[in-house]
């Protein structure tokens, strides 16, 4: 064989041996979720957190600026752990000094080597600024994840500006639900924000802060978006409802804002048959809450949507808190029973509901997965 020839076949080894080892590695990258999804850690208008999911030990970072040209880059910082056999490594940058209310383009590079399509985010309106703006609520999948996809892709179509989810993202908290849960939502998480409450269903519930990258302490927090001050509390346990008393009293107390929505995972008020009330959420934040003027008190749980009457020292007065029992996206149901407090009441319905804050007024639309309206209010 002549030495042309080798070297041709060298060649055309070489390049076969190349093609094989590229399509190794993106088959290496397809073995686990990339789980791309935005939060916020600091001021909704100045600020975005991504996160997203890595082979271990890449090295990863954001490229982003006001168009696809990306002018501006920032490297990820890393956190890992073991769930069984899988080695779950994420990356999270939190980019800052952004301009209010603002649409940026970015994507996402690693080490792997691997590249995300172009996504892009908008950043909050500044605190104190009536501009109107939206927002989604969802709460309890727990498993019913071909919902959550339905769910996600009719809240994206809302143009919402942010989604709250009240817990029971899964049923038992292990890694390989979460990892279904995110696929639920690839293409949507990566351009709308998500904050979060812990739900009783997150089983290990470090694996639950190490998939968010929230405010604070994480385990409860605040923040401002706009008009609205936003209280996330966590209501799993006795003993931290009571810790939390002493910084709801802080944060209620310092707060200028025109709306107040406070929100945790279990219910004051619900007419669910199945299961109590929380006597000792009710003892521990109630007071505080109607002396200070929260307007909304959000929770899930209970698996049926209601609506309560506003309510205040134990009965129905205009100045009251309305407490609002989100129905879940999932596919699980309780029975239910109207009382006393109850204003408007739903069972057996998969949903999710859009508020639209407009200056004095707020108006919500409780919407089922089949397109029904199951409820409209407004609040003035």
């Amino acid at each position: 064989m002549n030495l042309s020839k080798v070297r041709k076949l060298s060649i055309t080894a070489g390049v076969v041996i190349l093609t094989l080892l590229l399509h190794l590695t993106i088959v290496a990258a397809a073995d686990f979720p990339r789980a791309i999804h935005l939060s916020w850690q600091s001021d909704p208008a100045t600020t975005m957190t991504i996160m997203w999911r890595s082979a271990s030990e890449a090295t990863g970072a954001v490229d982003y600026g006001r168009s696809s040209d990306y002018t501006h880059s920032a490297a990820s910082e890393t956190h890992n752990y073991r769930y069984g056999r899988t080695h779950v490594y994420w990356h999270t940058v939190e980019i800052t000094d952004l301009e209010p209310n603002t649409t940026y383009h970015y994507r996402i590079r690693t080490s792997e080597p691997w590249e995300s399509e172009d996504y892009t985010f908008k950043t909050g309106i500044p605190q104190g600024e009536e501009s109107p703006f939206r927002f989604a609520v969802m709460t309890d999948s727990q498993g019913g994840y071909s919902n959550q996809a339905i769910a996600f892709e009719m809240v994206k179509a809302e143009n919402v500006d942010f989604i709250l989810f009240l817990g029971d993202f899964t049923d038992t908290g292990n890694q390989q639900e979460w990892d279904v849960w995110f696929e639920s939502g690839e293409g949507v998480l990566a351009e709308i924000p998500l904050l979060s409450v812990l739900g009783n269903h997150e089983g290990n519930q470090i694996t639950y802060w190490d998939q968010f990258a929230l405010p604070g302490l994480e385990r409860w927090y605040s923040l401002v978006f706009g008009n609205t001050h936003l209280v996330f509390l966590n209501t799993n346990t006795q003993a931290e409802v009571e810790r939390q008393r002493p910084v709801l009293l802080e944060v209620l107390e310092n707060n200028e804002s025109t709306w107040t929505i406070a929100m945790g995972h279990h219910p004051m008020y619900s007419s669910v048959t199945s299961k109590p009330e929380y006597q000792f959420i009710t003892d521990a934040w109630l007071d505080v809450m109607e002396e200070y003027g929260v307007d909304l008190y959000f929770a899930g749980h209970n698996h049926c949507y209601e609506r309560t009457w506003p309510i205040k020292d134990g009965s129905i007065n205009e100045d009251g808190i309305v407490h609002i029992v989100h129905g879940p996206v999932g596919n699980k149901y309780y029975s239910v029973e109207s009382q006393w407090w109850s204003k408007v009441i739903k069972a057996d319905t998969s949903m999710y509901s859009i508020y639209e804050v407009e200056g004095q007024q707020i108006r919500a639309t409780a919407k089922g997965l089949d397109g029904t309206i199951i409820d409209q209010f407004e609040i003035k």
